[in-house]
């Protein structure tokens, strides 16, 4: 991980074959703006988008303090070739399930970024950065039964469904890693 002292700066987690993943930082409100408050990308948000720019700053807030807490959280994801230009967001959280300790895996990008890989590109980037730093904490996703699109590509980053179909308080299946 790359820290500077320049405020205008990212602060650099990971980079990938073409993504680089920064800390969320407080001029990313627009782009939190942008993609969570997208329909499209919250078809199937139980909470909806974002209505206005107040719940992106409290959702960046929060991102901004994971990373303070807990040295890990959500990233902001951009390409190698545009830096400056967010993407999408795409990490792990330090979260309580059932009063265990996991990651909850997250992945959430504007649709001109669907279709290219790049999420499963920023999640494995993410967990190869942080599943080092915590020995033993397991990886979670909670995907409503009917995101098939988010399902397949939480299998294809080795995270399987309760076998006996279990949901969180948001009906959501909980994937979990093996």
């Amino acid at each position: 991980m790359t820290t500077t002292t320049d405020p205008t700066a990212r602060t650099v987690v990971a980079v990938s074959e073409r993504l680089v993943l920064t800390r969320p930082q407080d001029s990313d409100l627009e782009a939190v703006f942008a993609i969570h408050g997208d329909p499209e990308t919250n078809r199937y948000n139980p909470h909806g988008p974002h209505r206005d720019r107040a719940t992106s700053r409290e959702m960046l807030d929060g991102f901004v303090a994971d990373w303070v807490r807990d040295g890990v959280g959500y990233c902001a994801v951009a390409t190698r070739e545009e830096p400056e230009a967010v993407i999408g967001f795409a990490g792990l959280y330090l979260h309580a399930l059932d009063g265990e300790r996991v990651f909850n895996l997250y992945y959430r990008f504007r649709p001109s970024a669907w279709g290219l890989g790049y999420a499963a590109e920023a999640a494995r980037a993410a967990m190869a950065e942080a599943l080092p730093r915590f020995p033993g904490v397991g990886v979670i996703a909670l995907i409503h039964a009917d995101n098939l699109p988010s399902r397949r590509l939480a299998e294809r980053l080795g995270l399987v469904a309760d076998p006996d179909g279990r949901t969180d308080e948001e009906d959501r299946l909980i994937h979990r890693t093996g």
